[in-house]
């Protein structure tokens, strides 16, 4: 465990997320209330006609009840294709890692909702940071991952993957600030915080051995009945 977490502790990476998660929280107590409120009080266009469709379809991209089984799909596929439990307890971990830290910051802070116009920490709500935000980088930046892990798509895919998953963001960061769900430092400091939470959760892929994970999987190796060892697969017998 000792080596797990000073694996996890030493990595550059999560070090300036982790550094740039806590300057963002600190300016979006003060420094950067004059922009939440500028972006809050923005005019918004067709604001009867595309609220309810905004609502019901294009905001729920970004939440767990769609992300989540995406997830789940993946990982679980990728269990069964590989025989092993590597990718369901990294999608486990991960996402439990993002909301403990997400929850954590939201009862901490307390902030106000953007219907108040009150930016300010400490008051009666739990605007900050953006759920929907973290979900968009941690969640479907889990499913990319797990792609690229296992290499079951072609490079053009993948890339294709990583640019849905930066527009999903920045849809979501656009749909929130319009419907007045989220101030823009809680959507910020959000994706931050899933993309810190996601850097852990491949960093603890690259420190636990993978045959830790594999031979957890069961019958690995032995028919499923009667629990005999499988013989050795020869190019002949496929």
């Amino acid at each position: 465990m000792s080596e797990i977490a000073w694996g996890l502790a030493s990595d550059k990476i999560a070090i300036f997320l982790a550094v740039a998660l806590i300057t963002l929280t600190v300016l979006s107590a003060g420094p950067l209330h004059p922009l939440d409120n500028w972006v809050n009080t923005a005019p918004r266009p067709l604001w009867d006609e595309l609220r309810s469709f905004l609502i019901l379809w294009v905001d729920v991209v970004a939440s767990r009840f769609v992300a989540l089984p995406v997830l789940g799909v993946t990982a679980l596929q990728l269990a069964y294709w590989f025989r092993s439990w590597r990718p369901i307890i990294l999608g486990v971990c991960g996402v439990f890692g993002m909301m403990s830290l997400v929850a954590s910051m939201k009862l901490l802070f307390m902030r106000n909702h953007p219907r108040s116009y009150d930016p300010s920490f400490f008051g009666d709500a739990v605007s900050f940071p953006s759920g929907h935000g973290a979900n968009a980088i941690l969640i479907y930046g889990l499913v990319l991952f797990l792609i690229i892990r296992y290499s079951v798509a072609r490079p053009h895919v993948v890339h294709r993957l990583a640019y849905c998953i930066v527009g999903i963001a920045l849809l979501q960061g656009l749909v929130s600030s319009y419907l007045h769900f989220h101030w823009f430092t809680d959507l910020l400091v959000g994706m931050v915080a899933g993309g810190f939470a996601l850097r852990l959760t491949i960093r603890l892929d690259r420190i636990i051995p993978h045959g830790r994970t594999v031979y957890w999987w069961p019958w690995y190796g032995r028919k499923l009945w009667s629990g005999e060892q499988r013989k050795p697969e020869t190019p002949d017998s496929r």
